[in-house]
């Protein structure tokens, strides 16, 4: 009987400690990535990461107003746990705010970053990181990077909204905002390569205008990237929120460019086994894959001399196609099944703060 008391015991304190949330989240978002991609990615790429994973589900990606969503709504939905219109930025279709994961992780004494392959002022960043009307309003958003967050670390291209046209920039109002972030306590580099990767305090990384060249042009990867990321952010001991996006996924697709797709799908794959890689040996972190939406969905058909598969395009535009999602490691068994947007936005959230 004794034995047998003990087993429940372990049993019961087992299905807790299984069922812990984890202390860091890490969400990777491939923009554009519908199934199409990752299958490509799958069949082509050698190590390819999502073979890795064992939690698996699908996600109807619509926005609050359109069948088909943009990058904006998407991440919004994400972000914040709730849909809204196309174009829109952290806010609900009638213009209300919406509190974002990134500003309940800095309300909880945790760090925060964002890292990305386009300007950090493009719309999947800007959901975690602002709330506007309109996501082409890229100035006003490195203005509200600057006044309303205190994201540990920001990564990416956008020295176009941050300088004055004197500096190289092309804010026409004369304001220096990647010097008011430096005013603010930030390391701020803007480099053309990322030379630093040990970071020791706040960082506002900016090393491109607008956007990144060709990952296959560059001598680093997102996952250099998302390494030097997860170095910095799990020095906290209260835990930390990293999102990274492979911005330019969707780009390729959208040029039905070959070379390009599988250049941007291989530095995504990079960034993937660097947030497997650390949540393998930390045990106590999230790693969650999925893209904002479809873009293209195209139909696999060969595979040619150079082991990479080959495809019939379907389209050059955003689809309403569902997308992947992938989960590895404690709260994984949360994101299997099919589920809207918006539920994944609200479950990260409730991983961290009982809100919903």
């Amino acid at each position: 009987m004794k034995k047998l008391n003990l087993f429940l015991f372990l049993f019961f304190v087992s299905t807790l400690v299984a069922k812990q949330n984890p202390k860091n989240i890490i969400l990777l978002i491939g923009d554009g990535m519908g199934i199409s991609a990752v299958s490509a990615s799958v069949h082509s790429i050698q190590n390819d990461q999502f073979k890795k994973f064992k939690s698996i589900g699908l996600v109807n990606t619509c926005s609050a107003d359109k069948l088909v969503t943009d990058s904006a709504a998407g991440a919004t939905a994400y972000a914040t746990g709730f849909r809204t219109n196309n174009g829109k930025l952290g806010i609900d279709p009638s213009g209300k705010k919406l509190e974002n994961i990134v500003e309940i992780v800095k309300r909880k004494n945790m760090s925060a970053g964002v890292v990305v392959t386009c300007s950090v002022t493009n719309a999947t960043p800007a959901a975690f990181l602002s709330h506007v009307e309109s996501r082409k309003s890229e100035f006003e958003i490195a203005e509200q990077i600057y006044k309303n967050n205190n994201v540990d670390l920001i990564l990416g291209a956008g020295t176009d909204f941050f300088l004055p046209k004197n500096l190289g920039g092309k804010r026409k109002d004369g304001k220096n905002i990647a010097d008011s972030m430096k005013q603010k306590g930030y390391q701020v580099i803007i480099d053309t390569t990322f030379s630093i990767k040990n970071f020791t305090k706040k960082t506002l990384g900016l090393f491109s205008p607008n956007a990144f060249v060709y990952a296959d042009k560059r001598n680093f990867t997102l996952g250099d990237m998302t390494k030097s990321a997860i170095d910095y952010l799990s020095k906290n001991k209260n835990g930390f929120f990293l999102m990274v996006e492979g911005s330019q996924i969707d780009w390729g697709e959208e040029h039905n460019d070959r070379n390009y797709f599988y250049s941007e799908m291989k530095d995504f794959n990079s960034a993937i086994k660097e947030a497997l890689d650390f949540a393998e040996k930390d045990k106590n972190t999230l790693v969650i894959v999925l893209a904002d939406h479809d873009t293209g969905s195209f139909g696999i058909n060969s595979k040619n001399d150079d082991g990479l598969v080959d495809w019939t395009w379907a389209s050059n535009k955003h689809t309403a196609n569902l997308i992947g999602l992938f989960s590895f490691g404690p709260g994984a068994e949360l994101f299997t099944g099919i589920q809207n947007n918006f539920e994944v936005g609200r479950k990260l959230i409730n991983l961290f703060q009982k809100k919903f």
